[in-house]
Formats: C-alpha cells, sequence, structure tokens
C-alpha cells in the first residue's frame, strides 16, 4: 500500500471519529475546524477540519437527525460574535415590549424561551445537494444544524392572546385562514399579519394584498400579527428580524 494511500486512509478514519457526537470543547477550536451543534438533541458533531456541507449532513442522518423538511433545516452561525449580535437583538426586543407594559403577554415569555442566531444557509435539501456538487459548501467554524420535523400547524404569535398553534390549516391561504379564525379564538387582527417562512424568508402582505393574493402557508409558518402599525413601529421591526434568527429545538416548536 503507497504512503499516498495510507494517508488518505489516516484522513477519512479521523474524520469520522471526530464526528462522533461529543462536547465541544472551546478551547480546542481552531479557525479551520468545525463543530455542529445538532439542535434539540444535546449532541454536538466535531470535525478537525473544514468538512463538506453533504458529509455534515450524513453524519448528522447517522445520529437519527431526520432530514425530512428540507424547507425548515436550517444552518445557523454559532460563533461567540454572531450569538453575542443575536443576544442583544433579543434584548432589546424584550426591554422594548416592557416599555410597551408588554411584559405579561404570552409573546414575552415566547421571546425569553427561544434562541436565535443569524443563518448561515437555508431551506437545505441533502437530496439536491448529493445532485449538485456545486450547492455543497466548504463549512468550518462554529454553527448549528436545526432540522424540526415536518407538521402540519401554522404559528400565530405576536399581537394576539396567546400563541396559536394552527392545525389543519397548511397550505390553506392566508385570507382563507383569517377568514377561518376569526370564527374562533383569534377574531379581528389589529393590523395586517407578516409571514416568516420555515426558510426564515419574511413577507409582508400589505392589507389590500393579503385578501386577494394566494399567500401560501407551509406547515411552520409563524403568522405574526404587529403591535403597532408595522411601517412606523421600530418594536414590530426588531421583532420580525428576530424571528427569522429563531431556531426551532424541536418538533414541538
Amino acid at each position: 500500500m503507497n504512503k499516498r494511500l495510507l494517508s488518505l486512509l489516516n484522513l477519512s478514519l479521523t474524520a469520522t471519529i471526530l464526528a462522533t457526537p461529543t462536547a465541544v470543547q472551546a478551547k480546542n477550536h481552531t479557525p479551520s475546524s468545525l463543530n455542529i451543534e445538532l439542535v434539540g438533541t444535546g449532541k454536538t458533531l466535531q470535525f478537525q477540519r473544514a468538512a463538506r456541507l453533504e458529509s455534515v449532513l450524513k453524519h448528522a442522518q447517522e445520529q437519527q437527525v431526520a432530514l425530512q423538511y428540507p424547507l425548515a433545516v436550517a444552518l445557523f452561525d454559532n460563533s461567540e460574535t454572531a450569538l453575542q449580535e443575536s443576544t442583544a437583538l433579543k434584548s432589546s426586543v424584550l426591554n422594548q415590549m416592557i416599555q410597551h407594559n408588554l411584559v405579561a403577554h404570552p409573546f414575552y415569555k415566547f421571546i425569553q424561551q427561544s434562541q436565535f442566531a443569524p443563518r448561515v444557509l437555508s431551506a437545505i435539501d441533502v437530496d439536491h445537494i448529493r445532485l449538485d456538487k456545486f450547492d455543497n459548501p466548504l463549512l468550518q467554524g462554529q454553527l448549528a444544524l436545526s432540522a424540526p420535523h415536518r407538521e402540519e400547524k401554522v404559528l400565530y404569535v405576536g399581537n394576539v392572546e396567546k400563541i396559536y398553534a394552527v392545525k389543519n390549516q397548511a397550505g390553506i391561504a392566508l385570507h382563507e385562514q383569517i377568514t377561518n379564525l376569526r370564527s374562533s379564538d383569534i377574531g379581528e387582527l389589529a393590523y395586517p399579519p407578516i409571514l416568516i417562512y420555515p426558510d426564515g424568508k419574511v413577507v409582508h402582505p400589505h392589507h389590500g394584498s393579503w385578501l386577494t393574493t394566494q399567500y401560501y402557508l407551509p406547515p411552520l409558518t409563524m403568522v405574526y400579527i404587529p403591535f403597532n402599525e408595522f411601517e412606523s413601529s421600530q418594536m414590530d421591526k426588531d421583532i420580525v428580524a428576530l424571528l427569522a434568527q429563531r431556531k426551532p429545538t424541536s418538533s414541538k416548536n
């Protein structure tokens, strides 16, 4: 067996061993290494050097991470700087809610208990990545992989009495959902809703268009109801920016 083949075999074995879930040691982190938190599992993948996305997903699947709903599969920036930025935005939102006397509102607790981080990649489709080598980036640093299960529900949050997980409505157009929900718990909306899709994309249906345009709501979409007129409300703008960074911690939320 020649030296080049031995070297390649050693490299392969090293990557496999280091990808086994283990506690991340920050002091051992180097700029070219890769640590992937598997959100909601308590596990971490650790690589000695940068790794391709396809390899990361393969190892995640070996740890029973189901990549069944590509629209919601995402990588988040788990670096110290990124988390500090998200924490600062979260603190700002909570402080603004306190100033608006919303500390007792259920949405305050929802924000308080949620985890946030900037997105790196969204809508990760493992089958597409296998077929397209140009959609298989080299990853390094501190990241978090979130892969919530597909649940046929839509979350209504914000200026409503509680956090509504509305089932059997996913895939139904927005205006039809609103019509259905008016006759139940939610009632009339104070302001036009804003949509945060599972891939973090934000859509602003204006008052006229959300009644006439067929806004499709995929499972796990968040429908945010502003507390004030959105265009003039810094708090609502900050909330939407924060919600786009939300990391689902399990299939239940």
